[in-house]
């Protein structure tokens, strides 16, 4: 590494551990204003005027937060506006700091073995205060879902997403790379696979196991070492029968995906993993096919420049009354998904920049490289955004525009 980028490094490492704490936010933004600061006052500007040329995501990136300034600024509660503006800093903060730097893929690889150590530790720690909760404090619950990351603060489908990060990168560095402690990188993804299962993210659950079989069989046809893909396959399977007979009850999760029925009007209770589940319950499954299609309708209603991001919350509940959603109005609720929340607050033209700048982009660079870790980082993010509005939760902003941005950062002629 270059004496630049050790003391990148140094930074995009607290970045990492600050990141995974909410109750270090504010250091978290700090150190974002370093490494943007940083960037600057280290590497010459006439690189970034250079790679701004060349990088067509990051000026996709760009152009795409313009739109949501402009989205902003046609908003009617504009003091909503403001809240949502910020919380999609991160969106161009990144692309204008980390996005215009040319880095060395030695650089990238350690950077992001640093955080898969730094995430093992905190679920090590997080694991550590739900068995004092367990047994200490008898809650029975503590082992399971949000209470399992009551420690740092962050709800567990952010955390399970970082989880699959940490895995990949341990997993693609023990089969491509010469590591050191191979036997303790192994143990470090059997462990992360089992918290992966405790979070109860489904979604991110499913992507981890398509994403290790997935490179299971390009390990197999890329090093012909058939014997050791399979003996792999089959522990990632064996893996995964012992994590759900050991914890059963986490499958109440997966059972919600047979109850999709809904009436908007149902005053039911919420499932839980701790519940018996039945059919008259609102679960994560029923309430987004309600709340997405209350979400497409206000597309159809704005289709071309969306309802404004100051006004896209008062507009869904006022939807939620029409349909009389009264559980999603009670508790709350968005639509779940961050494509169809930029669809219907920004209309067409706003997503279809967030789809060239924030996936297309990005994933024909992986491919072009033939970069397999950061093809599957960017596909599982893609994926999360199905069932979530990360844009809508400062960690969530954070995730995308770093991890997005970062991981080609070291792509010569890259789209990002």
């Amino acid at each position: 590494m270059t004496p630049q980028e050790k003391k990148l490094y140094i930074l995009i490492s607290l970045f990492f551990f600050t990141l995974l704490v909410s109750w270090l936010r504010v250091a978290n933004v700090v150190i974002t204003a370093g490494i943007t600061i940083y960037s600057y006052v280290a590497f010459p500007m006439s690189e970034k005027l250079s790679l701004l040329k060349k990088r067509k995501g990051v000026q996709a990136m760009i152009f795409f937060s313009v739109l949501i300034l402009v989205s902003f600024a046609l908003s009617y509660n504009l003091s909503q506006g403001i809240n949502y503006l910020t919380l999609r800093l991160p969106l161009v903060i990144f692309p204008v700091s980390l996005g215009l730097l040319q880095l060395s893929a030695t650089f990238k690889e350690k950077a992001l073995l640093t955080f898969a150590y730094i995430t093992t530790l905190v679920c090590v720690l997080c694991f550590g205060y739900a068995l004092y909760n367990y047994f200490i404090l008898g809650r029975a619950d503590a082992m399971y879902n949000d209470n399992l990351t009551l420690l740092i603060g962050h709800q567990s489908v952010y955390v399970a997403l970082l989880v699959n990060f940490a895995i990949y990168i341990f997993l693609y560095l023990l089969l491509f790379r010469k590591v050191s402690f191979r036997a303790g990188v192994f143990c470090s993804i059997l462990f992360l696979t089992g918290i992966s299962y405790l979070l109860g993210s489904r979604i991110n659950l499913a992507i981890l196991l398509v994403m290790c079989v997935g490179i299971s069989i390009y390990y197999i046809l890329n090093k012909k070492l058939f014997v050791h893909g399979v003996a792999l396959f089959i522990a990632l399977v064996v893996g995964a029968f012992i994590v759900f007979k050991a914890e059963p009850l986490m499958l109440n999760r997966y059972k919600e995906l047979a109850y999709s029925k809904f009436e908007y009007d149902h005053i039911g209770t919420e499932s839980h993993y701790f519940m018996e589940l039945t059919p008259d319950q609102w679960n994560g499954t029923n309430f987004r096919l309600a709340a997405w299609n209350c979400g497409w309708e206000l597309f159809k209603e704005n289709p071309l420049i969306g309802v404004g991001l100051g006004d896209k919350k008062e507009e869904l509940i006022q939807k939620y009354k029409q349909k009389d959603f009264y559980f999603a109005i009670e508790t709350n609720k968005n639509v779940h998904n961050n494509y169809l929340d930029i669809l219907y607050s920004m209309g067409l033209i706003g997503f279809a920049f967030f789809l060239l700048a924030w996936v297309i982009f990005p994933l024909i660079e992986a491919v072009k490289y033939h970069d397999i870790l950061a093809l599957m980082m960017l596909i599982t993010l893609a994926l999360a955004w199905v069932t979530e509005i990360y844009f809508d939760r400062s960690v969530g902003g954070m995730i995308s525009g770093f991890f997005v941005v970062f991981l080609l950062t070291d792509k010569k002629n890259a789209e990002v």
